[in-house]
């Protein structure tokens, strides 16, 4: 019979083993449709568009997440501090999973952090099911190559070094309009 304490400790060490980190890179496996890069639109909350068409050509990190999470808060900001260093340019924009109503919360939290790049209000905030694909944690960041297919993704808290290497190798991929 297992004692009390050994019954303990066995489920203790299984629980930590099953918390491992989440902010490992995950490379997205090639499909028949990366060429054509991720399709998708939102409106900033200044009015402008954010879409695949405005980012194609660049590297392009997209970041989603709640105004009210302090992981999300972090990554905006340290997504904010690699954009703002790397070279070459890069595109940067931050998708708010929260209802159009929060819209003003959205604003301020661009304003307070002096994001560098566009926040939007996601469309599909309810059901999580984005043109990236289901976003069920926050912050999530999406790595697209300068055709706009995605090459990375970062689910949770990650390094700035991680962020810049991310990017570094997308940097490298895909087309350039400039050809």
């Amino acid at each position: 019979m297992i004692s009390l304490r050994a019954l303990c400790l066995g489920l203790s060490v299984a629980a930590f083993a099953a918390c491992g980190s989440e902010s490992a890179p995950r490379p997205k496996p090639q499909s028949p449709f990366a060429s054509g890069g991720v399709a998708f639109v939102y409106t900033a909350v200044d009015g402008s568009e954010l879409s695949s068409a405005t980012t194609r050509g660049r590297a392009t990190a997209v970041l989603f997440l709640t105004t009210y999470d302090l992981a999300s808060q972090l990554m905006a900001r340290r997504l904010d501090g690699v954009v703002r260093r790397h070279v070459p340019r890069t595109n940067a924009a931050a998708v708010v999973l929260e209802p159009p109503k929060y819209v003003v919360m959205a604003q301020s939290f661009g304003s307070a952090l002096n994001l560098s790049y566009p926040v939007a209000m996601a469309d599909e905030w309810k059901d999580r099911h984005t043109p990236f694909g289901r976003i069920d944690r926050v912050p999530t960041v999406i790595i697209l190559d300068r055709s706009g297919a995605e090459t990375t993704r970062f689910i949770g808290v990650v390094s700035e070094a991680e962020l810049e290497s991310a990017l570094t190798a997308a940097s490298k991929r895909g087309f350039s309009l400039s050809r």
